[in-house]
């Protein structure tokens, strides 16, 4: 076992080494702001199973385990804000509900996570790759905002009137699940008790930008109160991102909708059978042509 730790580090060390090289010859090619997909992963980009880089995208998977609890922690960064998308079963205006990793392959995602299952309501404002479908807020939910240089903003109880001076920013991403955990680097508390369950243990996803102007973000995703774990409350999940000393966390669809995606499989795969079909998915998208290209 020694042995076999000693050149899988070897041959990371390599790959590390030579991508950089590799980084200064490549030209990134910014995706269009659209449904289309990037481009396909790179082969030799795989630097492990939870692993990927090449010159437009790095992103790496770790597990852990908190609060009785296992979770995935994937840190990703990109070359241009425009490797951050979004995608539907069927369109944005739809209803149709896939197999989350489907989707993940249909875009070509490095990686991916579950969305905030927009069909399941009919309210909010909802923006997906620049197309707006609805400007229906209420102040019943916190909305996140992603704008074209790739950085959140977060409104806390959303109205049309606090949404408005966003509105020049050019907003290519919104979502209406929520609530907010992290908000200027201050940790969300007062959770009600809603339902997103808020004070009991469940199965989460978030998504959170490591600071606005950087293209650094963190996805984290725990099981639920099963096969010996207890799920993570609101005030728990809030409170493991500001640990992660992230600037704005915000909260996905969790429960059997909560889905982590790499190499077009399930990275959170407990039992695929419990796993909930879903509306629509963020991704990571590589903009590196490839090699000669």
């Amino acid at each position: 076992m020694p042995l076999c730790k000693r050149a899988c580090g070897f041959f990371l060390l390599m790959a590390l080494f030579f991508l950089p090289f590799l980084s200064a010859r490549a030209e990134v090619a910014p995706l269009p702001f659209d449904d289309s997909p990037g481009f396909a992963p790179w082969p030799g980009g795989y630097l492990s199973d939870l692993a990927y880089q090449d010159p437009s995208i790095q992103v790496t998977i770790e597990t852990g385990r908190e609060f009785n609890t296992n979770y995935w922690l994937a840190r990703i960064s990109i070359k241009h804000p425009s490797q951050l998308r979004t995608t539907s079963a069927d369109g944005f205006d739809g209803t149709r509900v896939v197999a989350g990793k489907t989707l993940a392959r249909r875009m070509q995602a490095v990686f991916a996570i579950n969305g905030d299952y927009f069909s399941y309501r009919n309210d909010g404002y909802l923006i997906r790759q620049g197309v707006q479908y609805r400007d229906l807020a209420r102040g019943a939910r916190d909305v996140l905002l992603i704008d074209a240089m790739g950085d959140f903003h977060i409104v806390l109880s959303a109205t049309p009137e606090d949404i408005a001076p966003f509105r020049e920013l050019s907003i290519i991403n919104s979502f209406n699940f929520g609530p907010a955990l992290v908000v200027g680097q201050e940790k969300m508390t007062g959770f009600l008790d809603n339902d997103d369950a808020a004070l009991l243990g469940r199965q989460r996803m978030g998504l959170a930008q490591v600071k606005k102007g950087e293209l650094s973000y963190i996805a984290l995703a725990c099981t639920g109160p099963k096969w010996g774990n207890s799920g993570w409350t609101l005030e728990q999940f809030a409170e493991m991102m500001h640990r992660l000393g992230v600037e704005n966390a915000y909260n996905l669809d969790g429960g059997n909708s909560t889905m982590m995606m790499f190499r077009g499989d399930y990275v959170n795969r407990i039992n695929e059978e419990t796993m909930r079909q879903i509306s629509d998915i963020i991704y990571f998208a590589s903009a590196w042509p490839g090699e000669g290209e």
